[in-house]
């Protein structure tokens, strides 16, 4: 319990920290430059107000949820396919480098030959940066499976799919929670990204909408959203992986 504390009573002091040199900023510059903390909060609480508050997040939501489902199924299957493959996986290798080395912006403008603006490129970047991280997790997660396990249940004779789901599975489980925290803190930047680019809906239109009209206390208010978006839905995930696994948090 004191070392919760002091975790905590350091965290606290590090938003202090920041939130000072915030208000010694707002002192020294005008607030088109850097807004002042009532400025942005007051700003904050209008947004909630707003009758099209919550159809913005959740187009931006849906957009994410999408991408990520996508991404996570494809890399989910690959990786069990290239950790269990390693010929295939030297086959498929160059594809996932090309997934992880090519900027998104670069996926951004394809995706707006290919889809056009209609928020469906925020849901292809997302699942594009997705695919790489779950997928070398997941296939580095198979090649560590205990060896013992896997001699254990050769002697009594598994099948493929009960070794599969019995052995393979649970072990890697770590490595596909990794690999979710990555993606999801990554996914909220990316489609708020790709809104900002590419529609005038979402969490990135009203940043965009912002932006046009000279309104930065709304972009930071936005940015806290999102921050506080992306801490809720990992500090999620963890509460499900460590029920799930049967772990205290």
């Amino acid at each position: 319990m004191r070392a919760k504390a002091g975790l905590w009573l350091r965290r606290a002091l590090g938003v202090g920290l920041l939130l000072g040199a915030w208000q010694l900023a707002s002192l020294h510059f005008p607030p088109l430059v850097v807004p002042p903390i009532p400025q942005v909060a007051a700003t904050l609480v209008h947004l909630f107000q707003e009758p099209d508050f919550w159809p913005t997040v959740g187009t931006t939501l849906l957009r994410l949820a999408a991408g990520l489902a996508i991404g996570i199924g494809a890399g989910g299957v690959l990786g069990l396919i290239f950790g269990l493959c390693p010929k295939l996986e030297d086959v498929g290798t160059p594809m996932i480098h090309v997934l992880q080395s090519v900027p998104p912006v670069c996926w951004v403008v394809l995706a707006l030959v290919w889809f056009g603006f209609n928020g469906l490129p925020c849901i292809f970047i997302v699942a594009t940066a997705t695919v790489p991280t779950v997928v070398i997790n997941l296939s580095h997660g198979v090649r560590s499976v205990d060896r013992e396990l896997l001699e254990m249940a050769r002697l009594y004779r598994f099948s493929r799919w009960k070794t599969l789901r019995h052995v393979t599975l649970p072990s890697i489980r770590p490595y596909f929670n990794s690999a979710l925290e990555i993606v999801i803190g990554g996914g909220w930047k990316l489609a708020v990204m790709g809104e900002v680019l590419t529609t005038n809906s979402g969490i990135g239109g009203a940043i965009t909408s912002a932006r046009l009209n000279v309104q930065p206390d709304a972009i930071i208010a936005w940015a806290f959203l999102l921050v506080a978006g992306c801490f809720l839905t990992q500090k999620l995930l963890r509460l499900l992986c460590c029920r799930k696994g049967g772990a205290v948090c």
